[in-house]
């Protein structure tokens, strides 16, 4: 505790009650405090994330072929599991920030895959056009989030309306997932 105290003099004298010692302990702390603070943090651990960068580089292999919905699960289940196991060993705000965009890919992949099984779902049904996918509840999320271009149309023997997407509306899906492996890439090497 401080106070002051007036001389007869018009001089003020600064007092404390505390030791000079718990002055001294009080200020290396506060140094400390404002040091820990302003320390950089450590980046990107590489090592920690070179199984999920393998992941990546074999998704980005998967997506270049000819036909990419024929992605191997056992990829989209590899990614998942290592966000997984990394989520909590995320040192720095960059290692934070790289896991979330290996879970934004998975995610997009994941729309990729959903779009992909209704592509092929449907197209031995007589009601739906050649090149056209029919929207169903699943893939109502992915019209509304991806801004698909819709058509409706009418099934003649029950009067009711349904919709359907283009069929290569996956290439806006496949070519957001690129654009994520090239942030991840970004981040990877950059960092």
């Amino acid at each position: 505790m401080w106070y002051y105290e007036e001389t007869g003099k018009g001089i003020i004298i600064l007092r404390s009650h505390m030791r000079p010692g718990s002055i001294v302990i009080i200020l290396f702390s506060a140094i400390i405090l404002f040091f820990s603070g302003c320390a950089p943090e450590s980046g990107i651990n590489k090592k920690k994330f070179s199984e999920l960068n393998r992941t990546v580089q074999d998704l980005k292999t998967a997506l270049s072929s000819e036909e990419p919905c024929n992605m191997p699960d056992k990829l989209l289940q590899s990614l998942n599991s290592g966000i997984t196991s990394l989520k909590d060993k995320a040192a720095s705000q960059d290692e934070h920030r790289l896991i979330a965009a290996y879970s934004d890919l998975l995610i997009v992949c994941n729309d990729g895959m959903l779009l992909c099984r209704s592509r092929s779902k449907f197209v031995s049904f007589q009601f739906v056009p050649k090149g056209r996918v029919y929207v169903t509840q699943d893939l109502d999320p992915l019209v509304e989030k991806y801004g698909f271009t819709t058509e409706r149309h009418l099934y003649q023997p029950t009067g009711e309306y349904w919709r359907s997407i283009a069929a290569d509306s996956i290439n806006v899906i496949w070519e957001n997932a690129r654009f994520q492996i090239k942030i991840i890439e970004n981040m990877v090497n950059y960092n």
